[in-house]
């Protein structure tokens, strides 16, 4: 377990060195928040996974690769994109693990939000309205209700996925 920990921090720190290396661009691109994160699981499944055992060698020759990165073909860049995805997708199928999504509440928040600004304006001019206007406001109101409730179920999705 000791050299689990070991080779995790020290992933952690070639990341963190890379790190002032890159530009934000690059940094960004060969996601590298998210493979320290995949490094951490794959250190926690290791001991009982055969297939993490290999990938941590993976992740350490990934980590490698993007030191030279100056230096890195078309080719070594799209086998670096190949094995991250194959890693992922491992922990993703044996593991029941997912990549991190964005805060299930924002598309809640913005399926809330429409409806009640549509509804302000339409309080503006109901005065003037007709009963064929009523109609097109009831269309409008369905709308707006379908994205909400795909919103919901999204959200409820994705809270009930584990994060890598």
């Amino acid at each position: 377990m000791e050299a689990t920990n070991n080779w995790y921090e020290s992933i952690d720190r070639e990341i963190d060195s890379l790190k002032d290396k890159m530009t934000k661009k690059d940094y960004k691109l060969y996601e590298l928040d998210l493979l320290l994160r995949v490094a951490k699981r794959v250190t926690s499944f290791s001991s009982d996974c055969e297939y993490c055992q290999g990938h941590r060698n993976d992740i350490s020759n990934l980590v490698t690769d993007l030191g030279n990165l100056p230096k890195m073909t078309e080719e070594e860049v799209a086998g670096y994109g190949r094995t991250f995805r194959s890693i992922l997708r491992h922990l993703n199928k044996h593991h029941g693990l997912h990549r991190s999504v964005p805060n299930p509440l924002i598309p809640l928040g913005i399926a809330l939000v429409i409806p009640l600004i549509y509804f302000v304006i339409a309080d503006q001019i109901i005065d003037r309205w007709t009963e064929e206007h009523i109609g097109i406001g009831i269309i409008g109101i369905l709308i707006f209700i379908i994205p909400m409730i795909i919103a919901i179920v999204f959200g409820i999705i994705r809270l009930i996925r584990k994060p890598i």
